[in-house]
Formats: C-alpha cells, sequence, structure tokens
C-alpha cells in the first residue's frame, strides 16, 4: 500500500479511496471503501485509455465475464460503471500476496502447497470453462494466495469462444513466457490454451522460474513455440502433470477436471497449507488493512459516478491495472505483449517487427453496470475466506482478548462477597485482641470497597464482552481502547482477588484464634485460589502489560 498523492483522486462513485495498491499499463487500482465500511480493490481506468471508441465494449465485456464468476477460487465483482465518465470496476479485497511476489521473496513452494496450488487454480479454471470463458491470461501475479486456497483475478482479456475479438485484428495479447504457443502465433485459443499457461505457472511456482527461461519478448515467444520446457527442480507426478500442461498441441494437453481429480487425490489436511513466511506476509497485510479501514473519513472526500475533481494535471494520466489487484513485485518475464502475429504458423527465429495501428471497433450501446442492486455482494472466497479485518478481529479477541474469562476470577470474588457477610459477623463476635490492634486487621473490618469492586468488574467484563461484536465496524482508535481496556480489566481482576484473598485471611484470623472461633467454609475457596491465582496470576498480569503496551 502506498499513501495517496496530489494526482490521485479522492473518491471514485460512492467509494472513498484510501491507498494505492498497484499501478499497470491500462491504469490504477486503489484501497476504497464504500459507505457502509465494506474494503474494495477499485480498478480506475485511464482516462486516454476509456477514450478509444472500442475500449469501452472491451472494460463492459470484463465487468461481465467477472460477473458470471461466482464459485470457488475467483475474486466476486461487487460494483461498477463502465459508463462513467472514466471507466471502474470494484471488486472485493483479498490481502493476501501474489504468486510472484511470494515466490521472488520466499522461493518455490514446497510439494503439499503445490498439490493445493494445482487444486485451486484447476476447479477455478473449470468454473471460467463452463462458464463458456477463456481466460488467456493465467500467470503468476494474476494469482492471489489466500489462507485458505489460491485466488484467480484478471479477466481483463477473458472472452467466450464465441464472441468477436474486440482487440485489433492480427494482435497477440496475453503475457509472454506464459501463453500458450498458438496464443502467441496468433491463432483461436480454446480452454487448453489456460490449461499450458497453468502448466507454466504451476512450474514457476516449483522452480522459482519460468518454464522457457527469460530474455526479450521475441526470445520468449521464439522458446516458447519451439523449445521443450525446463522443468528443473519438479519432482515426481507434479512435474509429470506439468509436462503434459506444457504439451505443444493442445489436444495433447489434460482437461481441467482430470487435473483438478489428480490433485484432490494428494491433498492431505495439515492446517496451513502455505509456508510460514507467506502466513506471516498475509498478517501483516491483515493489519495493514485493519489500520487503513480505521483512519478517520476527511470531510472533503466526494462522491458522484466518476472521479473527484483533479488536483493537478497528472490526474489526466491515472488509470487502471490490467489486474484487478495489484502487481507490486517485479515479474520473472516481461510484461503483457502486444505484438504483430506472424503470418504464417510457427514463430521465426527473433527479428523486429513493426506495431501494426489498432484498428477501432465499433461501439455498440452500453448500459451501466453499478450499484449493489446490480451484483449481489459476495466475499472474496476459495472456499470460504474471512475478510481481512475478520482475521485481524479475531486475533484481538483470542486468549486475553475474551473478556468473558474473566468469570474464573470473579467467581472467587462473589464467593467472598457473600459468604464474607456471615464471617464478618462471626469475626466480631470472636475478635483477637492481638489483630485488633493491627492497622491490617482495622482496614480489612472496614469492607466498603469490596461490594463496588466486584460489581465494577462485573459491568466492565459485560461490557467489553459485548463490545468485542462492533470491533470489525469501529474506528482504529476504538479498537485500541478496547484492547487497553481488556488489559485493564485483567490488571484489575488479579489485584481485586488478591485484595479479597487478604481481606479473608486477615477477617478469618480474628475469628479462627478467637474464642470460640475455628475454621470458616470459605477457606475452601480461599485455599483453591492461593494455589492457582499464586500460579496463574502473574502470567495474567504480565500478558496484560504487554497487551496494554502493544495497544
Amino acid at each position: 500500500m502506498r499513501p495517496l498523492t496530489e494526482s490521485d483522486p479522492r473518491a471514485v462513485g460512492s467509494y472513498r479511496l484510501l491507498y494505492r495498491l498497484g499501478e499497470g499499463g491500462m491504469g490504477r487500482v486503489y484501497l476504497g471503501r464504500s459507505r457502509g465500511g465494506r474494503t474494495v480493490a477499485l480498478k480506475v481506468v485511464h482516462d486516454a485509455i476509456a477514450g478509444d471508441p472500442g475500449f469501452r465494449t472491451r472494460f463492459a465485456r470484463e465487468v461481465r465475464a467477472a460477473q458470471s464468476l461466482r464459485g470457488a477460487g475467483t475474486v466476486p465483482v461487487l460494483d461498477a460503471d463502465p459508463d462513467a465518465e472514466v471507466p471502474w470496476l470494484a471488486t472485493a479485497y483479498v490481502p493476501g500476496p501474489a504468486l510472484s511476489e511470494a515466490v521472488i521473496g520466499h522461493g518455490p513452494l514446497p510439494g503439499p502447497a503445490l498439490w493445493r496450488l494445482l487444486s485451486g487454480l484447476a476447479h477455478a479454471l473449470e468454473g471460467v470453462h463452463r462458464a463458456g470463458l477463456v481466460h488467456r491470461d493465467v500467470k503468476p501475479s494474476n494469482v492471489l494466495l489466500s489462507l485458505s486456497g489460491p485466488l484467480l483475478i484478471d479477466f481483463g482479456i477473458a472472452r467466450s469462444a464465441d464472441e468477436t475479438a474486440l482487440t485489433g485484428t492480427g494482435l497477440v495479447v496475453g503475457s509472454p513466457g506464459f501463453m500458450s504457443p498458438e496464443q502467441a502465433e496468433g491463432r483461436p485459443v480454446g480452454p487448453a490454451a489456460d490449461v499450458f499457461s497453468l502448466g507454466a505457472v504451476l512450474a514457476f511456482a516449483a522452480t522459482g522460474r519460468g518454464p522457457f527461461g527469460g530474455g526479450s519478448v521475441a526470445e520468449l515467444l521464439y522458446r516458447l513455440v519451439h523449445h521443450e520446457p525446463d522443468l528443473r527442480g519438479a519432482e515426481g507426478p507434479f512435474a509429470e502433470l506439468v509436462r503434459r500442461c506444457l504439451a505443444k498441441r493442445p489436444e495433447e494437453r489434460p482437461p481441467v477436471a482430470e487435473l483438478a481429480a489428480a490433485a484432490d487425490a494428494h491433498l492431505g489436511d495439515n492446517g496451513s497449507w502455505l509456508p510460514a513466511p507467506v502466513v506471516a506476509a498475509i498478517a501483516q497485510k491483515a493489519e495493514e488493512l485493519l489500520n487503513a479501514e480505521a483512519e478517520p473519513e476527511p470531510e472533503s472526500a466526494g462522491t458522484g459516478s466518476g472521479t473527484a475533481a483533479p488536483t493537478s494535471a497528472a490526474d489526466a494520466t491515472a488509470g487502471a491495472l490490467t489486474a484487478v489487484l495489484p502487481q507490486p513485485q517485479p515479474q520473472p518475464s516481461p510484461p503483457t505483449a502486444v505484438l504483430p502475429a506472424p503470418a504464417s504458423a510457427s514463430v521465426p527465429a527473433p527479428a523486429p517487427a513493426p506495431a501494426p495501428a489498432r484498428t477501432p471497433a465499433r461501439t455498440p450501446a452500453r448500459t451501466a453496470v453499478r450499484g449493489p442492486a446490480a451484483v449481489p455482494r459476495a466475499r472474496a472466497s476459495s472456499k470460504g475466506v474471512p475478510s481481512a479485518r475478520e482475521v485481524a478481529v479475531r486475533t484481538l479477541t483470542a486468549g486475553l482478548g475474551r473478556p468473558a474469562l474473566g468469570l474464573f476470577y470473579l467467581v472467587p470474588m462473589l464467593a467472598f462477597l457473600v459468604g464474607g457477610v456471615d464471617l464478618m459477623n462471626r469475626a466480631a463476635d470472636h475478635p483477637s485482641l492481638s489483630d485488633q490492634a493491627g492497622g491490617a486487621y482495622q482496614w480489612a473490618m472496614n469492607d466498603w470497597w469490596r461490594l463496588p469492586a466486584t460489581l465494577l468488574l462485573i459491568v466492565a467484563m459485560a461490557g467489553l464482552h459485548i463490545y468485542r461484536r462492533r470491533l470489525p465496524t469501529v474506528p482504529q482508535g476504538r479498537v485500541r481502547l478496547w484492547a487497553a481496556g481488556v488489559a485493564v480489566y485483567w490488571m484489575a481482576l488479579c489485584v481485586v482477588l488478591t485484595l479479597h484473598l487478604l481481606w479473608f485471611l486477615f477477617v478469618h484470623n480474628g475469628y479462627a484464634y478467637g474464642e470460640g472461633g475455628g475454621q470458616h467454609y470459605l477457606w475452601w475457596v480461599a485455599l483453591p485460589v492461593m494455589i492457582l491465582g499464586g500460579g496463574f496470576s502473574p502470567i495474567v498480569l504480565v500478558m496484560s502489560v504487554i497487551r496494554l503496551v502493544k495497544a
């Protein structure tokens, strides 16, 4: 996340922008928040691109493609307006790193994670193909890693097999190093092209490098069509599946259903599927999201169907990503290529070629797609992924973050409070002269503090416990205040229970050793408090202090 600059708008549609998530050739993606508090990723299109006669049609197609996919492994579209002055698209925000970012930063994925990656992406592509679409741009930066599985994003160039191509005639659209040979040659593509791209992504995840190396776009495309993939580092049945996916002929590649079944057979229930450093990166992004969501809304934040008024000439160049979410890390292959397709069925040796001029497509009538009524709101899900806010709140409300656990301290207090009335009467009837002369005993006999202190802690427990349910929506300052209140609450519990115990020992001493006295039944309450409280209360106190400092 990067702070907004003067060239960035402050609002898009009804969404207030918080941070810039990334930037690509088609524009920028922002972290935004709706009026209801929902955090979204907003793709804002470059206004120069938006002036292209055929672009709005292609952008509306992207919206339709994304809206038609509601299954596991994809990120839902929540709102869009392709007819606005500057078209935009809002999707659920997933606080997870891209596969490219994770592999470059932390190395190749281990074996179990590779099978889970294959399973999630195969099921996602199965839904894409079932909807009659071909993604055409499966690459590491378009795969997000969440705690429950991978998520496939960016349907900017996806189209159905029977839909007329709206990009220029003879153009190659995709990502060199991860596109299929037929896509590189400008031939028609089908679901098998996504299988090839999937194989290239899996090879990158297993080895940490692209299966066709690096270099210029022309070199990559030549190796893609004529050379065999480099799979050194991939092993066993997984490597064999990847090799089949990377077959040059589309008919020799396995269908995604077969890949999904093979991957599911290798899955195990081993807890988190991601390496620890990637899980830590997800937690860090969740914490950043919690901080971003809790910032106060400025009074000058505007609303409307387009972007806020520009504050400088740089606003004229504000744009949107080719992906629904940002691509902040460098990629192992060059960016998306738009190259002239060769006339023959094969790619010749690398040679410079002039870029063809784009032929504007005829723009049909447009229908704006916007508002929550147009698209049912849904949570980004790969078989159920909690939002980043929920993850952060769960962390805050775990362990000592559960005020109701204070009942283990309050129950002995209530026993001392109720049974202490009888003890005080007996102690008054059987006083110990030596204890009566002591100041501590005189203080203990004056028990004005016991009832209000106990009642105050009970009210604090109830209030803090009820307020826990509001933490996903309150500002950050209140979340910190609540965390500090919980820490003070636990420290007060330990201190007040200790005072209750001291009170009992002082008063009981006067009763037990006085004339006619003896052991009082509250002794059986005090005994476990001394044993257990003496062991656990110091630990709780230290943890409460740590929680208070962190808050």
